[in-house]
């Protein structure tokens, strides 16, 4: 009897240390990490285009680390904060899945020179991208096949009903390249079409990226309202006047946007995900053309836009 006891006790051990073992391996599977292209961004939701999927939802949140790669062996590298994630960004994402099959982030790591490349497209000014050239080859490719199509439609009459269907179908595909396109194009992806609710302008001193104590009062009651338009997105965009070199006014034209930025952020009347990475646009969009100085004080400016998607005015309208 006490032998029996014994491997009871044993087997019943072995079981619960067999159960546990599953329950971690479990756990750990939940894991994952991911690479690929960001191709829109709405809040907290971010779609990576990956080699498994064409576009995978990872959730961001405020404790979500976005960490620019260091230049040796990649050491040294920088938290820029959820808000630098913009569509064109080469990322490897690391966190686990939720029963939804939606990537909690807990890290997302990406190199200096990707995210230059994506905000100079999120700037607009740089609109191709890595893949367009391949796309565009491929929509020639097509082209020519519907020409061929046309030419065979044109000397067979006979042949007129089953070449046209041909011809749909080929039409079909080149659409179907044209919206891959597009989508590549990160500044396109519907999570990027937005409507303007509202917007504020800052001025600026010639030269100076600093902002006004009085603007910045200004500037906090402006996005604490924000925070009450559901679903909403702060852009911020930094401006300089003609005054000066084109190096220097693109220069200018980023401190001044950081520089608002960084009050929005220190306010704390909005999560970081619900604000799009700033943009410096340099002397594009002058406000005034004149050379005189209250013309080119105009210039000097940030604006602040409360956006919403459209998707998300869409389903409250209706």
């Amino acid at each position: 009897m006490q032998i029996q006891r014994q491997l009871r006790t044993t087997c019943g051990l072995a079981l619960s240390l067999a159960m546990v073992s599953s329950l971690g391996l479990t756990a750990i599977a939940q894991e994952a990490t991911v690479q690929g292209m960001v191709i829109g961004r709405n809040g907290p939701q971010m779609a990576v285009k990956t080699a498994d999927t064409p576009r995978l939802i990872v959730l961001l949140s405020d404790s979500t680390k976005a960490t620019q790669k260091g230049g040796f062996l990649g050491m040294g590298g920088r938290d820029l904060g959820v808000e630098a994630l913009v569509p064109g960004l080469s990322v490897k994402v690391e966190g686990a899945y939720n029963p939804d099959h939606q990537l909690l982030a807990k890290k997302v790591v990406f190199s200096k020179g990707s995210l230059n490349t994506a905000r100079a497209i999120d700037a607009g000014l740089d609109p191709v991208n890595a893949k367009l050239g391949e796309q565009q080859d491929q929509l020639a490719s097509n082209k020519r096949d519907i020409s061929q199509s046309q030419d065979m439609i044109a000397k067979n009459s006979q042949d007129i009903d089953a070449t046209k269907q041909g011809l749909a179908t080929t039409t079909q595909a080149t659409t179907q390249n044209t919206t891959q396109i597009g989508q590549t194009n990160t500044r396109i992806g519907t999570l990027d079409q937005y409507d303007t609710k509202d917007s504020m302008t800052i001025n600026f001193a010639n030269g100076k990226a600093t902002v006004k104590p009085q603007d910045k009062d200004a500037l906090t009651d402006f996005v604490k309202a924000a925070a009450n338009t559901p679903g909403f997105m702060i852009e911020v965009q930094g401006y300089a006047s003609t005054v000066g070199s084109a190096t220097l006014n693109q220069r200018l034209s980023a401190e001044r946007a950081d520089a608002v930025l960084a009050i929005i952020q220190q306010s704390g009347a909005v999560p970081m995900t619900r604000i799009l990475a700033p943009a410096a646009m340099g002397t594009s969009n002058q406000v005034d053309t004149d050379h005189t100085r209250k013309a080119q004080a105009q210039n000097r400016r940030v604006v602040v836009t409360i956006v919403v998607n459209k998707g998300i005015v869409g389903s409250t309208g209706s």
